[in-house]
């Protein structure tokens, strides 16, 4: 389950330095949206992993890190919504 992770983190690292020379503020906002994703994945992975043991404790551990990965998906939503709404 850690490689999965680990191999998604690698892919977009690549994806990452690809695009490091184009837009700066797009490779931030891909960069924070990257590492959501790898949130919920990690937290899925332990979600499952706790399903197959009976482990109470993964499933919870893997709840908190989705709804982590959730969170910082909408307080960058709304960054983004206030950064493009110009104040008259």
């Amino acid at each position: 389950m850690k490689n999965l992770v680990l191999g998604i983190s690698l892919a977009t690292n690549v994806a990452l330095a690809y695009l490091l020379l184009q837009d700066k503020d797009q490779l931030k906002e891909l960069q924070s949206r990257a590492d959501n994703a790898a949130d919920k994945v990690a937290g899925k992975a332990e979600q499952i992993k706790g399903a197959i043991t009976g482990d109470t404790g993964d499933k919870l551990k893997g709840n908190w890190d989705e709804g982590k990965g959730e969170a910082k998906d909408l307080v960058d939503d709304v960054r983004k919504d206030f950064e493009a709404d110009p104040k008259e």
